[in-house]
Formats: C-alpha cells, structure tokens, sequence
C-alpha cells in the first residue's frame, strides 16, 4: 500500500468536501448527485459481475432524483413521487426493451440504496432557531463520528484483534474491532453533540449507538456486494482507496437513521 499516495487522496477529499460545506446547499446537492451517481456506476459494474447487469438507462436517473429529493421543491400532494415513477418506467421498459425484471428490480433497488445519500442535504438545509450553521453542524457530526468509529475499529482490530466479525463478508473485521468502533462512537456524539447540535448527552448517547449500527450494517452491505462480485475494491477511482462506494459505504445508512432520530425525539 503507497500510504502517501491514500494519505493525499484523503486530504483531497477531505478539502473538497469541507470547500463544498462551506459553500451552500446547492454545492452540497450537486456533490452528493455527482457522488450518489459515481457510487451507481460502480454498484452495477459489482452487479454486472455477478451475472445482473442493472439497465444504467433507469438506474442512473432515479438515483440522482432521489438524492436530490430534499433539494427539489415540495411535491404536490398527489404528485407521482420518484419510486412510483422509476417502478412504472422499468415496467414500461420490460416491454418495450425486453428487459428482465430482475435487471429493473436491481436497478430500483441500487437507486434507493443509493439516494440516501440526500439525507445530508436534508440535515444540511435544517433549520433550528438561535443557532447558526446548525446544518453544517450536523453533518458534521455525522460524518465524524462515523470516521471516529472506523479509525478506532481500525487501530484496535489490528491490535487487538482476535474474533472474526461477519467473517463470510469481511473477513478482516474483528469483533474487538467493532466494539471498540461503536465505544467511540457512541463517546464522540455524547461528548460532541451538546456543544455542535445541543443535543444532551444522553440523546446524543442514543444517536451514537445509532450511527455506529448504521455504520457498520453500510459497510457489511458494500462488503457483501464486493464479496459476490469477487473483487476488492468497487473500482479504481480514487487513488490509495479504492472506489468511491468504498468511502461512502458506512454513510450511506447515516443520513437517514440521523435525520429520523432528530425528527422523532430531538427536534420534532
């Protein structure tokens, strides 16, 4: 491994995505697009190896539609929402194209993997009363506890490291690992959560538990993928990494379980 090379990579888009923060809303919409769109040519280039290649003609659209659903004005009561539309398009496909249900069926469902990743533009776009930048806030919250939960996971599963975890999915994980991940976590959020979202210890205690589950339950999703697939890495995108999906597999279940905890306890 050319650790200089993964070093350089990661500051690049460490400051790309900071540059992005800092920008607005729009910037961070148009980021996670090009993103969730990047991940999807990956996610069927994996399928594509497993024998199902998803047609790219329904899976490319819906899943930036969907990542750019919190961005794109409320939609009328009534109005066809994006799965409706992407279900009736991939209908309509099978028979004008011939293209089996089980291709559609793997392109929707990549799509709504996927297109969670505009729940960040969701957190990012909130609002709360008296407190600035809450939504920069929050992502950012978000994004380091779970970079928190890998980097300890990582240090102490090399160290320490003695029990597979998900060994059929990826091997290399360990139980200590995992543990370790999930107790900084969980100690990151409590401890940050008062000061960056006003959350109180014991709400950001839960939201901690939380996103280490997101967290790892993304990460195992992607394993398994790549696992089917008979491949290390989702491409060659990002030099030192890996692919994209490879980066964003443990955020992509973040948003959503964040902005919903917020929603049902914190801040309805």
């Amino acid at each position: 491994m050319n650790l200089g090379l993964r070093i350089a990579s990661a500051a690049a888009l460490l400051g790309i995505v900071v540059g992005v923060l800092w920008a607005g809303s729009a910037e961070l919409a148009a980021l996670v697009a090009v993103g969730a769109l990047l991940s999807a040519w990956e996610y069927a280039r994996l399928l594509a190896r497993t024998g199902v290649s998803p047609p790219r003609w329904l899976l490319y659209p819906l899943t930036v539609w969907l990542a750019l659903v919190f961005q794109i004005p409320s939609t009328p009561h009534g109005a066809i929402t994006p799965i409706e539309a992407g279900v009736v398009a991939g209908l309509i496909g099978t028979v004008l194209t011939g293209t089996s249900i089980v291709r559609v069926a793997s392109a929707i469902t990549g799509a709504l993997y996927l297109g969670l990743l505009g729940y960040y533009v969701a957190l990012y776009t909130w609002r709360v009363p008296d407190m600035n930048h809450f939504g920069f806030r929050l992502v950012a919250l978000s994004v380091l506890a779970v970079v928190v939960g890998d980097s300890v996971a990582y240090f102490t599963g090399s160290t320490l490291g003695r029990h597979p975890f998900f060994a059929s999915l990826s091997p290399r994980k360990s139980i200590e690992g995992a543990a370790a991940g999930a107790v900084g976590t969980i100690a990151f959020v409590s401890g940050a959560g008062p000061s960056l979202v006003g959350l109180s210890p014991l709400a950001g205690a839960g939201l901690g538990l939380l996103i280490t589950v997101a967290a790892q339950a993304g990460d195992l999703v992607e394993s398994g993928l790549k696992r089917q697939a008979r491949v290390k890495d989702s491409s060659r995108l990002i030099p030192g990494h890996g692919g994209l999906l490879d980066r964003v597999d443990a955020l992509v279940l973040v948003g959503p379980v964040v902005y919903s905890y917020l929603k049902l306890i914190a801040f309805s």
